[in-house]
């Protein structure tokens, strides 16, 4: 097996331990003896890849947004209509798929870390909201029907609403609370943008 395969084997283990660890614990309890431990891989091992806590936390916010823009934005080629792009690309932001449980986990540590570690909560928007919204405003700004208009913040009233959706239907629960369905949510919000022309 070539070296910089297994490197990136171990790299891999030693990311999955490291997750555990925080998920369990959380960023300030969790030890990178722990982690060693948990990775199966010694302190001498782990030290050679992340030199520190925070550059392992780093790597993983990094990995876990890497994987995210790459199944929403380049898993397949979009078709040439930007309001079948917009219903494709707004229904994968939220599949099940893209949004696994250890996603989500890792989204709400964050969160609650942010108080006392708040460059973590900065890294984790550098690194995994900013790049989203940069895409999604490229691809708006490609669409015709929508010059004249800001394609940033039109990124962001898109990208708060599905948010905003899937916080009150999936993390709380609401889904048999609030009677609001994703298809009706995504078709007004075309309606919004592009009026009668879709």
């Amino acid at each position: 097996m070539p070296k910089e395969i297994r490197q990136s084997a171990k790299a891999e283990q030693i990311l999955q331990g490291a997750i555990q660890e925080f998920l369990r614990d959380g960023y300030a309890a969790t030890t990178m003896a722990r982690i060693a431990a948990t990775a199966a891989v010694s302190k001498e091992t782990l030290y050679t890849y992340f030199e520190s806590k925070e550059k392992l936390f780093a790597a993983i916010v990094q990995h876990i947004a890497e994987q995210h823009l790459q199944q929403v934005f380049a898993s397949e080629p979009l078709p040439p209509d930007p309001v079948e792009q917009l219903r494709i690309l707004a229904a994968k932001s939220i599949a099940p798929e893209n949004l696994d449980p250890m996603r989500m986990n890792f989204y709400r540590l964050i969160v609650g870390e942010s108080g006392r570690f708040p460059e973590l909560a900065r890294f984790y928007v550098e690194q995994f909201e900013k790049p989203g919204l940069e895409v999604s405003a490229s691809l708006l700004q490609a669409i015709p029907q929508l010059r004249g208009s800001d394609p940033e913040a039109l990124a962001w009233i898109i990208s708060g609403t599905l948010s905003y959706y899937y916080q009150m239907t999936e993390m709380l629960k609401g889904k048999d609370v609030m009677d609001m369905t994703f298809d009706r949510l995504v078709e007004t919000l075309i309606e919004l943008l592009f009026g009668d022309s879709n």
